[in-house]
């Protein structure tokens, strides 16, 4: 039987801190990611952001930036341009040639008699299983141990985007129970409907469909135009959890700034174990 495959540092999940964590890396870590995005947490949940300008950061976030500077994605105001993230993103983990796969469920995490974690995932070709020295856990509702997020996540939201043909640059009012965040341009704005703890995806769409058909008249202008692929969630800014030892749950969803939370990642791997 052949000896099983060693990474330093499993890292679930490929948000910004998880990217941030794998850039740092490098080959010690493998990047496990259950749908096929990158940046979910933002890119995939309209989530309200705020990027720091002045916020100093390590050389690769100052990069980040940056590109995404340059190519006119962040406002004035620090909010961004939600899809125009995900190429960037790509270009992070194509250029750096990290080790990131897509469309792949961890399915248990065990101890090793070495000391090191058991983990094993199930993806097209089936199942694999490898040692991790470290585990980080960057998803919003803890994958590898979705027992340890109990307790720590607030309300949850079902974002969308919402247009107003006749005057697309107008800012939406925002009316109690109807809250509006912009993004990087004067034609993107966000509202979202609170969910229920037992709310699924289908029941979560129904409950946001319901809650805008029941829009106030000052609202009646715009329409919903694209709604989101997940959901966004609050937790407590600094929130993150030991499960075990060398095993870490730390969701990006405690940040507001995607550059600030892909420089904790950086910063997380200096914690990296070596064999």
């Amino acid at each position: 039987m052949s000896a099983l495959k060693r990474y330093d540092v499993l890292i679930a999940g490929a948000t910004f801190e998880g990217l941030g964590i794998a850039s740092a890396a490098g080959n010690r870590a493998v990047l496990i990611e259950r749908t096929g995005g990158v940046g979910v947490e933002f890119t995939a949940t309209y989530r309200q952001a705020v990027i720091d300008r002045t916020l100093a950061v390590s050389p690769r976030a100052e990069a980040l930036r940056q590109e995404a500077d340059g190519r006119n994605i962040i406002s004035a105001e620090g909010g961004i341009h939600w899809p125009a993230f995900v190429p960037i993103l790509h270009q992070v983990i194509q250029k750096e040639q990290l080790e990131v796969r897509f469309l792949t469920r961890i399915i248990e995490v065990a101890a090793d008699p070495s000391g090191d974690y058991r983990v094993t995932w199930i993806d097209a070709a089936g199942l694999s299983t490898v040692l991790a020295g470290r585990i980080v856990d960057t998803t919003n509702f803890c994958e590898t141990a979705p027992q340890a997020a109990a307790g720590y996540l607030g309300k949850r939201r079902l974002n969308a985007v919402i247009h107003n043909s006749s005057a697309p640059e107008q800012q939406p009012p925002d009316c109690d129970g109807y809250p509006v965040h912009g993004g990087r341009f004067a034609t993107e704005w966000i509202t979202s409907a609170a969910l229920e703890a037992e709310d699924d995806w289908a029941s979560a769409r129904e409950r946001l469909l319901a809650h805008w058909a029941k829009r106030p008249e000052a609202l009646r202008p715009w329409q919903l135009a694209t709604i989101a692929d997940g959901f966004d969630v609050e937790v407590e800014a600094g929130t993150g959890i030991d499960i075990a030892d060398r095993w870490e749950w730390r969701p990006t969803a405690r940040y507001r700034d995607p550059v600030a939370a892909f420089e904790a990642g950086l910063q997380s791997a200096m914690g990296v174990r070596t064999a």
